[in-house]
């Protein structure tokens, strides 16, 4: 089982700013995880909605980020709020991103909110856009392997995209990048060890306890946000970092959150078990 650390728990009542962020810190086990791949750092993003305003959270997020750089930054789309790509929300996403480091990266897709023409005002060196595609990083004798599905129409993912990606063949990590997390009922044929998305906001007003009154997506609400386990793949679903449509937050807090993968513990006999004869033994 994943061991999650609430390195900071977030406000209940979020009103803009998005000061007062949660950050969670889950150590993930991945069946056969390669020995050089140990420790993997991942910072999950998504969500941000940038609206008219910088607020001083988005530079606190990327101190925090730029103090300790991961090895991998994943954003899982919404990066601004209007699908007419007002010009100050793509100057903004701009300046967001690209301060962004990481030492193997970071990799981007789309959501509903970036509409289909963000990809093409935005231009950085560092990031990339890995929407329909399939990236493998080489990683000393390991690879990991990077699956960026199409985050603006949910649709827009089909069966020629699925079958182009290659059958795992060297050992390593295999990760989905998502906005929609009812994606994953598709992609089994992939077999992932993780997938990441966004887009439900965690409902972003919740009842006491977060449970989520909405949440846009098909899946159950306890996929809603969090991680839990799909099959054989472990679906880290994020609360997001910014607000759709009305800017409040209740009982659901804005959240980054630092994924860090580690070989799944071995399992032994119980001590009380060893050395007692089975009903079958002899005298």
């Amino acid at each position: 089982m994943p061991r999650i650390e609430r390195v900071r728990a977030g406000r209940w009542l979020q009103i803009p700013p998005p000061a007062g962020f949660a950050r969670t810190r889950v150590q993930l086990p991945i069946p056969s995880l390669p020995q050089s791949l140990v420790g993997l750092r991942i910072l999950h993003l998504s969500d941000l909605h940038l609206r008219r305003r910088w607020f001083r959270a988005y530079d606190e997020l990327i101190g925090i980020i730029r103090a300790n750089p991961p090895d991998l930054v994943l954003f899982t789309g919404d990066i601004v709020e209007h699908r007419r790509l007002r010009a100050h929300e793509v100057a903004m996403a701009q300046q967001f991103i690209q301060q962004l480091t990481a030492r193997l990266g970071v990799f981007v897709i789309f959501g509903n909110h970036d509409g289909d023409f963000l990809g093409h005002r935005i231009k950085s060196s560092s990031f990339r856009i890995i929407e329909n595609t399939f990236v493998v990083l080489e990683h000393d004798t390991a690879c990991i392997e990077l699956i960026g599905l199409p985050g603006v129409h949910r649709d827009d993912l089909d069966e020629e995209f699925l079958s182009r990606i290659p059958s795992r063949e060297k050992p390593g990590v295999r990760i989905v990048v998502a906005h929609y997390p009812d994606q994953i009922r598709r992609i089994e044929r992939l077999r992932p060890d993780l997938m990441l998305a966004g887009h439900t906001h965690g409902g972003q007003i919740c009842l006491p306890g977060g449970v989520p009154i909405f949440t846009h997506d098909s899946l159950p609400r306890k996929y809603a946000s969090g991680v839990e386990r799909w099959g054989d793949t472990w679906l880290v679903v994020s609360r997001g970092f910014g607000y759709a449509g009305l800017p409040v937050r209740a009982f659901c807090p804005s959240e980054v959150v630092e994924l860090i993968l580690e070989p799944v513990a071995p399992t032994f006999p119980s001590v009380s078990n060893v050395g007692t004869p089975t009903s079958e033994s002899g005298p």
